[in-house]
């Protein structure tokens, strides 16, 4: 299993072409998102996202008033304080994000994140290969953009590949 931060950007980018030619493949065989579903949990429960947490600092994470809410009572301040001291608006105009002041989550510590139990929903389900509402798995083709930062896609899109019967470069 590759869970090696340089190794996994390097092999991500070469099999960039590789991944553009499985999501062919797995548009063409309608291969449905059960089987990874089945990889995603088993690659899961073998990683250590805190010996990672690149996703912290990789990922740009929308918060909802639900997060807010959760988030404050947890810290024990109001709504607004958390709206204030730890979130951003979104450059683009879209929801409000987690702030990342030196470039990762303001609520990453050492590989840890501070508000864990109450992390917001983007947060909960990342890398979003198990079943549940937004989940990569309904869209098996377009896992591999988070492959270069997480051993768990890397290495689940790499078993789905092989479990799939996909073969690169066979002229399919």
């Amino acid at each position: 299993m590759v869970t090696d931060p340089a190794e996994l950007a390097r092999l991500a980018h070469e099999k960039e072409a590789e991944n553009l030619e499985f999501r062919r493949f797995v548009k063409e065989h309608h291969a449905g998102p059960e089987l990874l579903h089945v990889i995603g949990a088993e690659v899961e429960a073998a990683v250590d996202c805190t010996a990672c947490a690149a996703c912290c600092r990789h990922l740009r994470v929308e918060i909802g008033q639900d997060d807010l809410d959760r988030i404050a009572a947890f810290l024990k301040l109001r709504p607004a304080e958390v709206r204030r001291m730890y979130t951003e608006a979104d450059p683009a105009g879209g929801p409000l994000l987690l702030a990342q002041p030196s470039g990762e989550c303001v609520f990453l510590h050492q590989r840890v994140c501070l508000i864990y139990d109450v992390r917001p929903a983007a947060c909960r389900h990342f890398p979003y290969l198990t079943p549940h509402e937004n989940s990569l798995g309904a869209r098996a083709e377009s896992i591999s953009r988070h492959a270069w930062f997480c051993p768990i896609v890397f290495n689940a899109l790499e078993e789905f590949k092989r479990r799939a019967g996909f073969h690169p470069h066979s002229g399919r």
